[in-house]
């Protein structure tokens, strides 16, 4: 599995930010898409 810090525009904060909402993976961010990303970072954070 690719690690999140190693993707295009995620820093070791977004990627701490993302797997609080239980992304862990570049493969899962991209599996589940922007709109699941985006409701579960508004409600965390």
């Amino acid at each position: 599995m690719a690690e999140l810090a190693s993707m295009m525009n995620i820093d070791k904060e977004m990627a701490r930010k993302l797997d609080s909402v239980g992304i862990g993976s570049a493969e899962e961010l991209v599996r589940l898409g922007r709109r699941w990303l985006l409701r579960g970072i508004r409600r965390c954070w």
